[in-house]
């Protein structure tokens, strides 16, 4: 009887002869997994290898596949945990300045509330004196609203550049573990499918989860 495993690297093995590609009888991705030269020349040799000797083929893909499988979904969980701090991260910036905001909103509009009580003056020259006063004091604090405006414009783009940094930084160590570890296994796959004895300890579940 043929575990789940052996059936597919039965049918992997045989789509390998008959011209198939790897990449179509592998798991498929929901993100485009990265890959490199070193990679793509051991795909290639794989599929040499087991065109070569299809008989000793399908307990190596048994063995391997789920591993080289479980690379790909620990890639995925990586990268949206990577995706999904950085979210969670930029929102607690944002909210962080909320008060400082409110702060400056309230200031603009204490400033424009002042002028309504000067067009009430029915005097003409009182008005314009009343204008005249406002407006400089006004003047004053607008020059403050602005320069506070603009240093916490400053301070939140400082924040978020470094997030973006962090988040540019996650996505490389994933990429980095998934190339190294893919790469590593595809080259036990080979050895395996020349000849080299299959490991007997399980493979199922291998891999750790982030989300």
């Amino acid at each position: 009887m043929f575990s789940r495993f052996s059936l597919f690297a039965v049918v992997l093995a045989f789509g390998l002869v008959s011209g198939l590609s790897l990449s179509v009888v592998l798991k498929p991705s929901k993100l485009k997994l990265p890959t490199n030269k070193k990679i793509l020349g051991l795909q290639q040799q794989t599929e040499e290898l087991a065109a070569r000797a299809p008989g000793n083929s399908a307990q190596c893909f048994d063995y391997y596949i789920p591993i080289i499988n479980g690379l790909s979904d620990q890639y995925q969980l990586d990268y949206n945990k990577c995706a999904k701090d950085y979210d969670t991260a930029s929102e607690l910036v944002l909210a962080a300045w909320n008060s400082t905001l409110f702060g400056i909103q309230a200031s603009g509009d204490r400033g424009c509330n002042t002028f309504f009580d000067c067009s009430s003056i029915v005097d003409s020259v009182l008005a314009f004196e009343c204008f005249a006063n406002v407006g400089a004091e006004q003047s004053k604090i607008m020059y403050q609203v602005s320069a506070n405006a603009t240093e916490a414009a400053v301070q939140i783009k400082i924040h978020l550049q470094t997030l973006d940094s962090q988040l540019e930084t996650c996505y490389n160590y994933s990429e980095r573990d998934f190339v190294e570890g893919t790469a590593h296994y595809y080259e036990e796959l080979n050895k395996c499918l020349a000849g080299a004895p299959v490991p007997q300890e399980t493979t199922t579940n291998w891999y750790y989860t982030t989300a």
